[in-house]
């Protein structure tokens, strides 16, 4: 049900059974030459539907509600077709959404995304501070599949693996879950799952991407953050290493890992788990018993004095 659609009067009432509004915040982004420029915005509609579908079993009274799109996020891909938006006016955007909801009498708001660059969660964060301000409950569901992603035990997914027949390739794929983060198996299968009519079948063409470059500086931190004990800041580090790595590539393929590997039922594994989390902590929150995960890589905003410096707010070409 697209809420914002309604008349007024019948939009009040759908929001007085204290429905959740899903409020789809993607950026329209580079996804290499095999996925669509909107794959962010056709995962996260696909797995609200589900997430929908598994809350409306203790709660048949809330119907399906969806607000209009927010087709812009905070850095990303750097490619032919990616918008591009500055920090401080996704953040405002976002805020101004959640407000105005509100004010027709939202009581709880999911700000569904796809996109896993750190500063546009952060920048979500401003829409759940928003609802509570004015007394709704919010919740932004990718941070849990980012938080685990700082330690992803892949056997946690070996169905997804199993068909892939080489021992060795299974292995390193499955070591190499974590940095898988764009555009790869992982997210190519969970368009396949979600919306394969998006998908070119030439994705099983594509080779696998090479191997990048770590950035130093980050590596370097990581290494000190572990020998003093800060485990988790150590994975961050090391995450935003090899992403910062992967972006200078040339030629910049645009996908991580093997998606040449991907299939369906790999993205069904995937979606599965997640829609599992996602409902865990849903209904906790709703519940009152919980509150939204915080965004990871906290140390980004500080380091990019808040998206100013140092993060993609533009096309690549003008930024160099």
């Amino acid at each position: 049900m697209k809420v914002l659609e309604l008349p007024l009067r019948d939009t009040r009432a759908v929001l007085a059974t204290g429905a959740p509004v899903f409020i789809p915040v993607n950026p329209v982004e580079y996804h290499g030459p095999h996925l669509s420029l909107r794959n962010d915005a056709l995962v996260s509609g696909g797995l609200a539907k589900d997430l929908h579908a598994r809350l409306a079993v203790t709660h048949p009274e809330w119907p399906f509600l969806e607000a209009s799109p927010i087709e812009l996020g905070f850095e990303p891909c750097h490619g032919p077709g990616s918008r591009y938006v500055a920090f401080k006016e996704l953040k405002r955007i976002v805020r101004e959404a959640v407000r105005a909801l509100c004010e027709i009498g939202c009581k709880r708001v999911v700000l569904m995304t796809f996109h896993g660059a750190p500063l546009h969660a952060w920048a979500l964060e401003e829409g759940l501070k928003e609802a509570a301000r004015h007394g709704a409950q919010g919740f932004s569901p990718l941070n849990l599949v980012l938080e685990q992603m700082m330690g992803v035990d892949a056997a946690e997914y070996a169905e997804a693996f199993a068909h892939i027949a080489d021992e060795a390739e299974r292995a390193e794929m499955m070591g190499n879950l974590a940095h898988d983060f764009h555009a790869g198996f992982f997210e190519t299968s969970m368009a396949l799952h979600y919306a394969p009519e998006s998908v070119s079948p030439t994705y099983v063409e594509l080779p696998p991407c090479p191997k990048s470059e770590v950035d130093g500086a980050l590596l370097n931190a990581a290494k000190a953050a572990r020998a003093v004990g800060k485990d988790k800041l150590a994975q961050e580090f090391e995450l935003a290493a090899v992403a910062r790595g992967w972006q200078m590539m040339k030629p910049f393929l645009g996908y991580t890992g093997r998606p040449h590997r991907a299939t369906a039922k790999a993205g069904s594994v995937f979606a599965k788990a997640i829609v599992d989390k996602y409902a865990k902590r849903a209904e906790e929150i709703f519940a009152g018993t919980n509150v939204s995960p915080t965004p990871i890589l906290a140390w980004v905003k500080t380091a990019t004095m808040g998206g100013r410096f140092g993060a993609s707010s533009r096309p690549m070409a003008e930024a160099n």
